[in-house]
């Protein structure tokens, strides 16, 4: 496919990577020409200096033939004007990013009336994903979700965990006690997608998908169950703050945000009036102990910089605050939080990519009936992808038993789950996939799985 990006920032430069491995065609457009040059030297992307809403510039980088154009600039009127103007030149599918509440919360009119097919709202989606991460303890971090029933959660291996120092992977489940899968396990660089006669070790990273009702009995015989998380202290109060204050009060928990803005403050105090909102630096110790940091349970840090937010999670965690949350855009202050245990990490950046990253992927491949992916993860670093699919009549195995020689998966790809009627089931040799089914396919980097029959060896 031939596909224009707009916008080369963090997520803009983090989409030109990986849609330019799946082998699409990508242009990538941008004002900076330093920034244009420096993505067209890494990756197999063209380039244009130039503004993205100009039908000029739009149409030089193939408007009028483009498949998809995907704008992410950080300007939300450049995103709406560049899809409008690509779909007036002929891009069958636009993609805008919007950040704004009151533009982002009105989908259904830029999608009837300006024709725009997926809107990715960065600011809600991670503050959605913050919320889920409230009160998991530093060891634990929730990586990917699927129809509101099941979770793949990720897990350091501590000496301590293992009984015995490592445990064979046929004797995980009995060691938890309940139905639940390893996934992936990530040892140093090299990332594995276990079979039978796998050893974990202590040090090992494994990712475990399994209902969410039974999440708290894992986390349990792990030894890292908390009481349930009722202070959360909000570090910055940007968008994402107010989205994420709002659902944490909804849930009746406390919420503190700390602004250094006043006329910020102000609006804040008027949006969340049942929240506590302070006028203070959120990355002086003091003023971070006056207002309650030892008292906290959660800690999420939100200010606009990266830096900030590593000092801010580094002195809660310094404070012996349960669970620690940083909202960073940079992936390598992710890899240097892993090192002390502050894992857990969001990156509105790498959740566009993967919301767009899942678009791209269904229109690839044309289905009357309509989206083979649902959702769409990467998991340990980039080194794997969880998908859902729907197992539309077009699957070829349907009904095949998986212990049947017919259903035989490509390399390193993994049916970890079903999802049928809400119910789940981790799937032995007596599963089978059924019609409507929601399967969750686990897969290194590299196979670029566009529908479920992608899956299967042929």
């Amino acid at each position: 496919m031939k596909i224009i990006i707009v916008g080369l920032g963090q997520t803009g430069t983090l989409l030109a990577q990986r849609i330019s491995r799946e082998n699409h065609d990508v242009v990538a457009i941008d004002n900076n020409k330093e920034i244009v040059e420096n993505v067209t030297n890494l990756y197999s992307v063209s380039g244009i200096c130039g503004s993205g809403a100009s039908r000029e510039i739009l149409l030089q980088a193939g408007a009028d033939s483009a498949d998809v154009i995907i704008a992410v600039s950080p300007v939300d009127e450049i995103n709406l004007m560049a899809c409008m103007m690509a779909k007036r030149c002929g891009t069958r599918y636009a993609v805008a990013r919007i950040h704004r509440p009151e533009l982002a919360d009105d989908q259904s009119y830029f999608s009837e009336a300006l024709q725009i097919d997926c809107i990715v709202n960065p600011k809600r989606d991670a503050a959605m994903e913050m919320n889920r991460q409230i009160g998991m303890p530093g060891k634990v971090k929730a990586d990917a979700y699927f129809s509101d029933v099941a979770t793949i959660i990720r897990i350091n291996m501590d000496q301590h965990v293992i009984p015995g120092g490592s445990m064979p992977l046929k004797e995980v489940r009995q060691f938890f006690g309940t139905d639940m899968l390893v996934a992936t396990v990530t040892r140093g660089d090299k990332l594995y997608i276990p079979k039978g006669d796998f050893v974990i070790q202590p040090g090992d990273v494994v990712g475990i998908i399994a209902a969410d009702t039974v999440i708290p009995q894992i986390i349990m015989k792990l030894g890292l169950m908390r009481g349930p998380a009722k202070r959360v202290m909000l570090v910055g109060g940007g968008t994402v703050a107010y989205y994420l204050a709002r659902k944490l009060l909804e849930e009746k928990k406390s919420v503190t945000i700390l602004e250094h803005d006043k006329k910020r403050c102000a609006e804040l105090a008027e949006l969340l009036p049942e929240a506590e909102i302070s006028y203070a630096d959120g990355i002086d110790a003091e003023v971070l102990l006056e207002e309650g940091m030892k008292k906290a349970d959660v800690c999420v840090s939100l200010t606009g910089n990266d830096d900030s937010n590593l000092v801010i999670s580094l002195f809660a965690w310094s404070c012996g605050v349960e669970s620690v949350i940083t909202k960073v855009n940079a992936t390598a202050y992710e890899k240097l939080l892993n090192k002390v245990n502050i894992d857990i990490t969001i990156s509105p950046s790498v959740i566009t990519a993967d919301r767009v990253m899942s678009f791209v992927r269904n229109v690839t491949v044309y289905n009357a009936r309509g989206n083979d992916i649902q959702s769409l993860y990467q998991l340990a670093g980039g080194l794997a992808e969880a998908i859902e699919f729907i197992a539309y009549d077009s699957c070829s195995r349907l009904g095949v038993l998986f212990k049947q020689p017919e259903l035989k998966l490509k390399k390193d790809i993994l049916i970890a789950m079903i999802i049928r009627e809400g119910q789940v089931i981790i799937p032995d040799g007596s599963s089978c996939i059924q019609p409507g089914d929601r399967v969750v396919v686990i897969s290194k980097k590299g196979h670029g799985l566009n529908t479920l029959n992608d899956i299967f060896s042929k």
